[in-house]
Parts: C-alpha cells; sequence; structure tokens
C-alpha cells in the first residue's frame, strides 16, 4: 500500500473533536459617504527600505519638498507606512502632478 493511500485513510477515519461552526457575523448597514469623504484627501504611502530610512525623516522631508508645509499633516503608521492628510484636494493634485512618486534624501 502506497503512503497517500495510508493518508487518505487517515484522514478520512479520524473525527475532529470539539469542532464548532464558524459564527456568522451581520453588520448593520450604515452610511458611510461622511466617512469616505473624510478620508478623500489623504495619501497612503509605504517606505521600500525601512532598515535604511528614517521615517521621522521622510515625513518631515517630504512636504519641504512639496512645498506644502502648511497644507499636509504627516503620520507614521508603523511597519513602514505612512500617510499624508492633505487641507484640500487642490494641495494633493498639486503633490501628485510632481512624478516620479519616489523620495531619495
Amino acid at each position: 500500500m502506497t503512503q497517500r493511500r495510508l493518508v487518505g485513510k487517515e484522514r478520512s477515519s479520524k473525527k475532529v473533536e470539539g469542532a464548532t461552526k464558524p459564527l456568522k457575523i451581520s453588520v448593520p448597514k450604515f452610511d458611510n459617504t461622511t466617512l469616505i469623504e473624510g478620508y478623500a484627501n489623504i495619501l497612503i504611502g509605504r517606505c521600500m527600505n525601512p532598515s535604511h530610512q528614517d521615517m521621522k525623516g521622510l515625513i518631515l522631508m517630504l512636504p519641504k519638498f512639496w512645498k506644502m508645509e502648511e497644507h499636509v499633516i504627516g503620520a507614521d503608521l508603523r511597519l513602514g507606512r505612512f500617510q499624508f492628510d492633505f487641507v484640500n484636494e487642490e494641495d494633493i493634485e498639486e503633490d501628485l502632478k510632481l512624478q516620479p512618486y519616489h523620495f531619495d534624501y
């Protein structure tokens, strides 16, 4: 008899003790348009080499590079991710015009 057959028989003959059905979770429906609008002017990015780049320096220098120190607030989301919250939509559009989308300091 091959090992495949032995493994197959062993699995089928065992009963799982204490197995329960997964719980069904239902979330009530709600209007999330204001929630989406609140996050409309946020830019989220990722540091490609967080072990060699300082996230605090990146959050400090990018608004200066964009010349928008008064129009953007940066935050470290941990695990190499960051977020910039722009005051209005025009500011984020001006920032996205500055291609390519990488920064080397």
